[in-house]
């Protein structure tokens, strides 16, 4: 979730890695997953954790801090922009378009 602290997304991590149900191997520092960007890795984790757990809501909660996303924002917002791009182009939009991250 937005504005979860980096104290708990270790401890996710933590959770996640420790449960024997996630496979964090890719995570480690060598494996193809690694990364410092702590929010990429309890990203990993958590969701390493709700597939290993059998996809039940309640496997993504993590005391609050978790969530299920069905469609990966990133590629949200260069839809968008490639849309609005066209608009423009085809003079169905102002110059000025807003997205919200």
């Amino acid at each position: 979730m937005p504005g979860t602290t980096t104290e708990k997304l270790v401890a996710n991590i933590n959770y996640a890695c420790g449960s024997g149900l996630a496979d964090c191997r890719a995570i480690q520092e060598g494996g193809p997953c690694y990364s410092t960007n702590i929010i990429k890795v309890a990203n990993y984790a958590m969701n390493a954790y709700y597939y290993g757990a059998g996809h039940e809501d309640f496997n993504c909660y993590f005391d609050g801090s978790g969530r299920i996303v069905y469609d990966d924002p990133r590629l949200r917002i260069s839809l968008m922009k490639q849309t609005g791009s066209f608009m423009k182009q085809a003079g169905l939009l102002e110059d000025r378009i807003e997205f919200e991250v």
